[in-house]
């Protein structure tokens, strides 16, 4: 009788089902000779991977250059590439969705626009063949930074200021991207509609860290995404060095200001939980030449090869997967000099 009762019970309770996890495995691999000859230009190879959707994307990317302070050439870089939706049915197999094609131009003030680059998807099933454009626009290093550039450049210094010994030289150089309404396409699937991108990511050269304030809209899903990304070597291993984003979403334990220089302190299990998007890519790096970076001598890598993962909590899998396609497209901002 136990039993019998016991069997019913089991069979009358259904278990939730777990939720989709996600996570977007990125690799890249980029080649960039044109640290050592301005002329020569770069290839990145990008690969994301997560449960619904499979994609490749190569650039291929000129520096942008003055020559006898008057003939200029503009930062360019072509995309091309493909993407496959995986079968929920059968995971193994992939269907082929996506072609990427077009490009972007950097010009003398900073402003790529998106609406050329571009998304064919191919016809799978009951759904027929369309296209789409990018659309919106980047702001890559101009001149004169946007208004939430600059105040989180100033709340940086503001912070660097008062950990430093009085009179300790401060390096104020910055890199700066702007996204206005930079929306990135579906990777493929009817249900997602693709996510526009609003804020601005500054990498300083004092901290080796990316600090990042974005908005990110996504079909009727809307995320404000603030925190930092360090650059750091990877501790025992040569030549290697890897990125640790933390992300995280408003919260009443962690004010405007202070979102941005949270940090896990080397432990990932401390912001497991926080909702946002976490992850680490580890960055294994050769060919190191001596180059000036804005008037200061470094030494860079023109060979890297990146693995690693972003994973959203809280955060849908279309999101976590177009914040990898914009570390990608922007390969040459975030990996290269």
């Amino acid at each position: 009788m136990k039993k019998m009762l016991l069997v019913a019970l089991c069979t009358a309770v259904t278990l939730p089902a777990l939720a989709q996890e996600a996570k977007v495995d990125f690799s890249m691999k980029a080649s960039m000779p044109s640290i050592r000859d301005a002329s020569k230009n770069d290839a990145f190879k990008i690969d994301l991977a997560d449960a619904k959707i499979v994609s490749s994307l190569a650039l291929e990317c000129q520096a942008g250059r003055t020559q006898a302070y008057v003939l200029r050439t503009n930062e360019a870089c072509s995309v091309s590439g493909t993407g496959s939706i995986v079968n929920p049915s059968n995971p193994g197999q992939k269907l082929p969705r996506t072609q990427y094609g077009g490009g972007f131009t950097v010009k003398e003030d900073g402003l790529a626009e998106g609406r050329t680059l571009t998304v064919n998807y191919l016809a799978v099933g009951k759904v027929p063949a369309s296209s789409e454009s990018f659309s919106g626009s980047m702001m890559l290093k101009p001149e004169n930074p946007s208004p939430g550039a600059a105040a989180i450049k100033a709340a940086l210094l503001k912070k660097i200021a008062g950990e430093q010994a009085a009179g300790t030289l401060i390096d104020e150089r910055i890199d700066t991207v702007q996204l206005a309404n930079f929306f990135i396409p579906s990777a493929g699937l009817p249900s997602e509609k693709g996510c526009s991108w609003n804020g601005d990511m500054i990498f300083s050269y004092q901290t080796n860290s990316w600090f990042i304030n974005l908005a990110a809209k996504c079909g009727d899903q809307a995320y404000a995404l603030k925190g930092n990304m360090p650059w750091t070597d990877t501790q025992g291993v040569a030549n290697q060095t890897q990125y640790d984003l933390t992300l995280t979403l408003p919260s009443a334990a962690i004010s405007s200001d202070d979102a941005l220089f949270a940090s896990p302190d080397g432990d990932s299990d401390l912001f497991a939980s926080v909702d946002g998007i976490t992850g680490t890519i580890i960055m294994k790096e050769s060919g190191h030449v001596k180059a000036m970076v804005d008037g200061v001598e470094d030494q860079l890598a023109t060979q890297i090869d990146a693995s690693g993962s972003l994973k959203g909590t809280n955060v849908s899998l279309e999101a976590v997967r177009s914040l990898a396609t914009l570390m990608g497209i922007l390969s040459r901002t975030f990996f290269g000099a």
